[in-house]
């Protein structure tokens, strides 16, 4: 048995679900800044679904058929369950998912990729849940901060 005591956190515990979800990559690098942006937008807390490659994974298209149906039961469950009004789909460039995958085609075509992939999610998740609202964000970083760039939802 471990001689260490339990830590407690200074942050309250809320009873209720939040009502939205943020769909991101899992780099911990933009984890705050996106808590942040939540907030600006009016949410004091969200429901996370981190994975690399965040929302590129809805994409059966692209992805992995095993890592796309994980990402879209959990991303059904937490909507469901927690009855999600808002959805936040997020990319970041540099992304490690995006470069493993299309690094020899270069940070332009990389970049494309990832806003389709951001259009194409925001398409499924407006097809099983059409009264849902989802936002799309590009997030870059510059000049020490990250940048939250609004995507449209359609080209």
């Amino acid at each position: 048995m471990s001689d260490e005591q339990p830590f407690i956190s200074k942050v309250p515990y809320e009873e209720t679900h939040p009502t939205v979800l943020a769909i991101y990559c899992s780099d911990g690098r933009f984890t705050d800044g996106v808590e942040d942006l939540a907030q600006a937008l009016g949410h004091d807390r969200i429901d996370t679904l981190t994975i690399p490659g965040g929302p590129a994974l809805l994409n059966r298209w692209v992805a992995d058929y095993l890592e796309s149906d994980v990402v879209t039961r959990a991303a059904r469950f937490l909507i469901e369950g927690h009855h999600i009004t808002e959805v936040l789909l997020l990319a970041h460039a540099g992304c490690g998912y995006y470069r493993a995958r299309h690094g020899a085609l270069g940070p332009e075509f990389i970049a494309e990729q990832q806003i389709t992939d951001l259009r194409h999610a925001a398409e499924e998740l407006h097809k099983a849940y059409p009264h849902m609202t989802v936002r799309l964000f590009f997030a870059r970083p510059g000049g020490g901060r990250i940048h939250f760039e609004p995507v449209p939802a359609k080209a």
